[in-house]
């Protein structure tokens, strides 16, 4: 397979279910705030690692799967690392323009919350190609 069409591939199915995990953060937004009247950072938290596990699920079993070794060992160790680093991508991108729009700048949390997810996704794509999910190295002769 072509370099171009690997990357563009995995690219395309991290971008969809990045897609689907906003609409998973909206929606965990909209109701632990919105109707739940949660606290505006905790909601946003918690709404992030909801989105978080939802979005590492897909990416183990579909974007990055050729690369994983399906046990339990390996998804929980590679769920840690990836919590790790999302939660502090997501943490300092997302979790602080939301709460700075909406608390310094009157904005709306929830389109806070979507301007807060625009900067993040090349990091992570990033992050989960050479870190979380990087090609093993071939065994040396």
């Amino acid at each position: 397979m072509n370099f171009r069409k690997l990357y563009f591939g995995r690219i395309i199915k991290f971008q969809v279910i990045a897609w689907i995990g906003t609409v998973v953060n909206l929606g965990s937004l909209w109701l632990l705030h919105g109707n739940f009247h949660i606290p505006l950072a905790i909601a946003g938290a918690c709404a992030i690692e909801i989105a978080i596990i939802h979005n590492f699920i897909w990416h183990y079993y579909l974007t990055w799967r050729g690369r994983v070794h399906h046990t339990k060992k390996d998804f929980f160790q590679r769920f840690l690392k990836y919590n790790l680093v999302t939660a502090s991508i997501d943490a300092l991108v997302n979790l602080g323009i939301l709460w700075s729009l909406a608390h310094f700048l009157n904005v709306h949390y929830l389109f806070a919350d979507i301007l807060g997810m625009l900067p993040g996704p090349i990091f992570k794509f990033l992050s989960n190609e050479f870190i979380i999910f990087r090609k093993s190295k071939a065994p040396k002769k």
